[in-house]
């Protein structure tokens, strides 16, 4: 289990689930939003994740920029990966809301994995990993280290 900070994201990786956890951190400039995903999905080619739980109610209001991004290259990146379950955790506000679940009405956007949203991270991470026996540790994991909130480490390394 690897749980790390970069790019504005909090990260657990579980190489037994191929699961990538990722949530925005509080107070984190919307500015990395592309650079964050493009490394999650780096990351999720070379530790062949399945499995992303994503948490974005801490991201700021996405700007045109980042939802054309979304639309025109985000969908066809994320087939280039071996991610085929996707648990979102939707935001309260109603403007990130509606951007992350346009791509929905679109069939044009129509995702290359299996998408499901979610109103909280428990019922996100059941749907993922109901029958695995390690799970709680997982949770465990994740909780501590919302308690401690340790400093970036820039990991992993730069992309050259």
């Amino acid at each position: 289990m690897i749980l790390q900070e970069n790019l504005g994201v909090r990260v657990q990786l579980d190489e037994a689930t191929r699961l990538l956890r990722a949530s925005w951190l509080p107070g984190r400039p919307v500015v990395a939003f592309q650079r964050a995903l493009e490394w999650l999905m780096d990351v999720s080619r070379q530790q062949g994740i399945e499995n992303w739980l994503i948490n974005i109610d801490q991201l700021p209001p996405l700007g045109p920029a980042e939802q054309a991004w979304i639309a025109q290259d985000w969908f066809a990146a994320m087939a280039t990966t071996p991610v085929r379950h996707l648990a979102l955790v939707l935001p309260p506000g109603l403007h990130n809301y509606l951007v992350a679940t346009a791509p929905v009405h679109d069939p044009r956007l129509a995702p290359p994995f299996d998408l499901h949203f979610f109103p909280d991270d428990a019922t996100a991470f059941e749907w993922l990993l109901h029958e695995v026996p390690h799970r709680h540790d997982l949770q465990q994991e994740w909780e501590a280290a919302e308690e401690l909130r340790p400093a970036p480490t820039g990991w992993p390394p730069a992309r050259r």
